[in-house]
């Protein structure tokens, strides 16, 4: 797996032509055109019968093969005449016959070899948080930087002779109803229909007796192992389901290869959203931007010289899927139609030369376009596919060619600077709400170095710089990729034009029993709450739609469910995936992720219009599926699997508590937005009273997996099924008030040797998601030392790239790790609190204690914080009240069991001199706050 990228551009013989035309515009301002050819079709040059260019088979015949490239008055056998001997329609001839021939296709063809480097460039200026690098990306998958606007990525390597902007669009999937399989069912089979894996509605009591006969064995047997033949029953059909696929490229050559550049460097500002390669080639600084527009869905990339007349590039396009593949130019714009083999998608592209500068000719034709002797040129570009998730269920295919031309149209009658400002200011206004400074905020090494330098233990504080730099990173990520309008985030597989894979491969979609709620965890409580839209996005117009089926067909129960994996054509269904297809509790994962965006937003509107109703719905399905256990006590999921785990028995921890909270979630909803079904109500309030919670201590001492007591003290299973209360969810730290189980101190406990005793996450695979997984949960549990240790672990064997990407895994191991980080530092449980620096005495690297700071945190009921730190002693915390009333506790780490008198310990309303309201209650500061309010506690030395 991974990317499968073609061989490199080749390079024509009649690249002396080019040669020749940029000697001609080195002659002076008196022996160069000073008109401009605008974009003219090959096939309109007017035919002459005198030239000074003769033409065989293999080439240019040069008249004076002596000629010198730099000989002013001929170049390879091209008279250079002043205008005092030549009049300017001559030579305007001349110069389009230069570029006609360059648009010639020759048979006889060299590797095109990238420039000598030479000289070291210095570090990016005027930046803080970036990726950078003095070479170009030899491997573009391990080495490139991303950009995106959310429905579309582009991995940008920085070569200098011809950079490939390769291109990823999220729809691009193979599947769907109308695919074509290669997987072991045949799609060709008559009657077959695409149902998102749910079977068809003449199947579906025969599947309701399949579960109710698991069920019955379940009661008589208690476990059941995957082995066992009955398991197939619960199985599901995976024909049509597809797989992401990579889209493209845009070619930009340079028509004369530079043999040397000087101080060569690529970086990626993520504050900016914005790529900026530049090198020096002659005295001649070059600049290369690059970004992704979210406000005007379109890609950008600009060339500028210092010097004019400097820059002679060829442009091209190419699909990577060539049915139907047809190629058009019109005013020199590129364009491509397309339709993906498996399943006829129609995919489209538009890329827009626009040069600017007085004496430049331009020349296409339908497959490239020439654009010589100019100052700037800029690239527009925009791709897309027939995919919408509004046309749920067929998926109509829509010809997206309007789209993009409506796009590309609209930037090119912008001035580039405006075009620039409204992506930048677009971007920043998500990125700039959140910072963290770990004590090294000055960077120097490149990223490559620097990160090599990590794993041979010689960063020194510098590794402090490329921690937070994880963390701002993901930020970035999640604005590149998950954004109103988009698909949510993924990373796994985009760019892969590996034809070996699976048409219908469940692994390479939307994992939902931790994937994609991981790649999310990061994002409320540093601010993008905004990337959040496309997961309750997907999930209104594609999971419960589809899911509502699932429930109905196979359930026979209300309500909607999801299983497992997922995909763009709303696949709710179970697939056959041997040790992870069972997963309906997906559901109440899911619709942790709406309630928390209300929680963070506190969005009435949200809540009523959107997140109850999902809410609601997933609510419907277990009130309607949960059984009695077997002494008619409780309630449990049957069957129930631990996910990648198993095995198959009633009630698993993770079932429960997600079941639990999903209870509570929805009636704390029911109290803000009101609930006309009563019986509703009524039903949920009395399940959720005899819902086993999913919190139980083994004889062991052991935070149980399962209801059932037979957990293995020597398991070291990546997945982390029985810690959800620990995090994402916060229920084992509530108080267990008239609760017959176990107290909150046992359970912590409990859940702190289990957690001990599944290591560090580095068996099956050694992925990154279960070490991520297992740093933030051992910050909750207070422990920084064995949290810095999963961090340390995740560095060393899951930051396999100098561009800190794995598209293998996709996004949710280096956002989780991003997750991780900030909750070392700071945490918000629950509603109404928040917890500065309290893991500071158990393990937390000396380096970030000495000095830093964490700006724009959000609480779970949407307050700002701010904290800075010294000398491992917190200095001061910012609250402010955004967004309503509330009485907030703050914890101070540094605070606890502290002889700090209560007179060094100083409580402010900012801008007014009313006297604050608030107690002490030993590391603990309440505050009483108005919305809109922003209180200030200072900590004297």
């Amino acid at each position: 797996m991974g990317l499968q990228l073609s061989p490199p551009p080749i390079r024509r013989k009649l690249s002396s032509i080019a040669l020749a035309f940029l000697a001609l515009y080195s002659v002076g301002t008196n022996s160069v055109i000073s008109a401009q050819h605008l974009p003219l079709p090959v096939q309109d040059i007017r035919t002459r019968t005198s030239s000074r260019l003769s033409l065989q088979n293999d080439g240019f015949l040069l008249q004076d093969p002596s000629a010198s490239y730099y000989d002013r008055t001929s170049i390879h056998g091209v008279s250079l005449e002043s205008e005092q001997s030549q009049d300017q329609e001559h030579r305007r001839y001349q110069l389009e016959e230069l570029c006609k021939h360059l648009l010639e296709p020759s048979e006889e063809q060299d590797l095109l070899a990238e420039p000598r480097l030479i000289g070291e460039s210095n570090a990016p200026e005027n930046s803080t948080w970036r990726l950078w690098y003095r070479e170009p990306a030899e491997e573009v998958e391990k080495e490139g930087f991303l950009i995106g606007n959310g429905r579309s990525q582009v991995l940008v390597g920085g070569a200098i002779n011809v950079e490939r902007l390769i291109l990823s669009e999220e729809s691009c999937w193979t599947g769907g109803p109308d695919s074509v399989s290669k997987s072991t069912f045949s799609h060709s089979e008559d009657g077959f229909e695409y149902r998102g894996g749910n079977v068809a509605e003449s199947e579906a009591r025969k599947q309701q007796e399949a579960l109710q006969e698991f069920r019955s064995a379940l009661k008589e047997q208690r476990v059941i192992r995957l082995s066992t033949p009955i398991v197939k029953t619960l199985q599901g059909d995976e024909r049509g389901f597809g797989r992401p696929e990579a889209f493209g490229e845009v070619q930009i050559e340079e028509v004369h290869a530079f043999e040397k550049v000087e101080n060569y460097r690529r970086e990626l500002n993520l504050a900016l959203g914005v790529v900026r390669v530049s090198f020096t080639v002659r005295g001649v600084e070059y600049t290369r931007e690059h970004f992704c527009s979210n406000p005007d869905s379109i890609c950008v990339m600009r060339i500028t010289a210092s010097q004019p007349k400097s820059i002679s590039i060829k442009v091209s396009l190419k699909s990577y899927h060539d049915q139907n593949l047809e190629y058009t130019n019109i005013h020199n714009r590129l364009g491509l139609r397309a339709h993906l083999a498996s399943n006829n998608m129609t995919i489209g592209a538009q890329v827009a030369v626009k040069p600017e500068g007085a004496t430049g000719v331009s020349m296409s034709n339908s497959r490239q376009v020439i654009a010589l002797g100019f100052d700037t040129v800029t690239l527009y570009y925009s791709i897309g596919t027939g995919w919408t998730s509004n046309s749920f269920p067929k998926f109509e295919d829509k010809d997206p060619h309007d789209q993009l031309v409506s796009a590309v149209d609209k930037a090119i009658t912008m001035f580039y600077v405006d075009q620039y400002d409204k992506h930048v200011k677009d971007h920043q206004g998500l990125f700039q709400g959140f910072e963290l400074d770990l004590g090294e905020l000055n960077n120097t090494t490149p990223t490559d170095e620097l990160l090599e330098a990590v794993h041979d233990h010689e960063a020194g504080d510098e590794e402090a710089y490329l921690e937070a730099l994880m963390v701002q990173y993901g930020r970035y990520l999640l604005i590149a990729s998950s954004r109103s309008g988009s698909l949510p985030a993924s990373g796994r597989t985009v760019w892969s034009t590996n034809d070996g894979l699976a048409d219908d491969s469940p692994s390479n979609g939307y994992k939902m029993n931790i994937d994609l709620q991981m790649t999310y965890w990061l994002a409320e409580g540093t601010g993008l709450g905004e990337t959040v839209k496309p997961l309750i996005e997907y999930m209104e117009n594609l999971l419960v739609p589809r899911g509502e089926h699932t429930a109905t067909l196979h359930h026979g129960v209300r309500g909607w469910t999801t299983y497992t994996f997922s995909n763009i054509w709303a696949h709710t269904g179970p697939t056959s995936q041997h040790e992870s297809f069972y997963f309906p509790a997906a559901n109440a994962w899911l619709c942790q992720h709406a309630w928390d965006r209300y929680l963070y937003s506190q969005d009435y509107y949200f809540l009523r219009d959107h997140g109850y109703k999902l809410m609601k719905g997933a609510a419907q399905f277990w009130l309607d599926s949960l059984v009695r256990d077997h002494d008619n006590t409780t309630f449990l999921t049957s069957p129930a699997y631990s996910p990648e785990h198993g095995p198959f028995t009633e009630g698993t921890a993770l079932d429960q508590q997600l079941i639990w909270q999903l209870f509570n979630n929805t009636l704390a909803a029911i109290a803000v937005v009101g609930e006309r079904d009563k019986v509703f109500v009524q039903n949920l309030t009395s399940t959720l009273e005899n819902l086993s919670p999913g919190l139980k201590i083994g004889n062991v001492g052991q935070l149980q997996e399962w209801n059932l007591d037979f957990d293995d003290p020597n398991e070291a299973h990546r997945h982390l099924a029985p810690f959800w209360a620990v995090y994402p969810g916060q229920q084992i730290f509530l108080p267990q008030n008239g609760s017959t189980g176990p107290s909150r101190e046992e359970l912590l406990e409990a859940a702190q040797r289990t957690l001990d005793d599944r290591g560090m996450g580095k068996t099956q695979g050694n992925l990154g998601w279960p070490k991520s997984w297992r740093a933030v949960l051992w910050a909750r549990l207070g422990n920084g030392t064995k949290a810095y240790k999963a961090l340390h672990l995740f560095k060393k064997y899951n930051i396999k790239h100098p561009n800190l990407l794995d598209f293998e895994e996709g996004l949710s191991g280096q956002l989780g790790l991003g997750t991780a980080i900030v909750e070392m530092i700071i945490q918000s449980q629950m509603p109404g609190q928040v917890d500065v620096l309290t893991n500071a005495d158990s393990g937390l690297p000396e380096r970030w204690l000495k000095a830093g700071s964490v700006q724009g945190f959000r609480t779970r009921d949407g307050h700002n914080i701010t904290a800075v730190w010294e000398e491992a002693k917190v200095r001061s915390v910012e609250i402010t009240a955004t967004l309503k009333v509330a009485d907030v506790r703050v914890r101070i780490g540094t605070l606890r069991g502290d002889k700090t008198p209560s007179e060094k310990v100083h409580v402010f309303i900012k801008g007014s001199s009313k006297p604050a309201v608030f107690t002490r209650e030993e590391d603990t500061i309440v505050l009483t706050m108005a919305k809109g309010q922003t209180y200030l506690i200072a900590i004297d030395p």
